[in-house]
């Protein structure tokens, strides 16, 4: 067979093995494109109970931290970060059945545990200017170690309670907060880590912290209204 012979056929191989891949890479498109359209269904059919289950879990919370509290009300409003930014937070008023005011719990968070953000909701009653507790709402941390700030009784102990008095004007804490290794605490403001387990507590320490040296003076401030929630 001659060179010339060869070379039509040659190319209607290559054209054919042409056709094929783009067949293949149509193929595997439409595939992508449907896998994409099935995960955006799954996702937006999920949002909004994840949504509900999140707010029912700090709707729970808000009532185990504020023992006697049987009715809730969210406020939104503005404090000033560290960073000297304004920023938004919600406050989750507590009221017993006659509508009285019992105490806040307000949401914050710190980005550097040891598996990453740490979220939690703190409790706190402004009339005895008390932190009372503490609940996790994210926590990524190692199982056995980082996880002891939520099992930790020795660790939890350090917010039940934790007295934050704010200075005469109101506008910070009259004692900051400070962390100290476990079994050296048992000052004004000072929060003991856990051994084995110091990144943690101190993203702990650190979240606690943020919210209170933001959040408390505007509590301070608005403590009337908060007050008249349920009247």
């Amino acid at each position: 067979m001659t060179t010339e012979a060869l070379q039509p056929a040659t190319a209607q191989a290559a054209q054919q093995g042409s056709g094929e891949s783009m067949r293949m890479m149509r193929t595997l498109g439409g595939i992508a494109l449907l896998s994409g359209c099935l995960l955006s269904l799954v996702y937006q059919g999920t949002r909004e109970r994840i949504a509900l289950n999140f707010e029912s879990r700090v709707r729970n919370a808000v009532f185990a931290l504020l023992p006697g509290s049987t009715q809730q009300k969210t406020f939104e409003f503005t404090g000033v970060d560290e960073t000297g930014k304004e920023t938004p937070f919600k406050v989750y008023a507590g009221y017993d059945e006659a509508g009285n005011f019992i105490g806040t719990a307000m949401e914050t968070s710190d980005g550097d545990g040891y598996g990453g953000e740490i979220r939690l909701l703190f409790g706190y009653l402004p009339d005895k200017d008390q932190v009372v507790g503490i609940t996790l709402l994210l926590c990524k941390e190692t199982p056995g170690l980082g996880d002891k700030i939520k099992t930790d009784d020795g660790f939890k102990s350090n917010f039940t309670p934790l007295d934050v008095p704010l200075n005469p004007d109101g506008s910070a804490l009259a004692v900051p907060l400070s962390f100290v290794k476990s079994g050296k605490g048992g000052g004004p403001g000072q929060i003991e880590g856990i051994s084995g387990a110091t990144i943690s507590s101190k993203a702990v320490f650190r979240a606690l912290c943020r919210g209170t040296d933001m959040m408390l003076p505007v509590i301070r401030r608005r403590l009337a209204e908060l007050k008249e929630g349920m009247t």
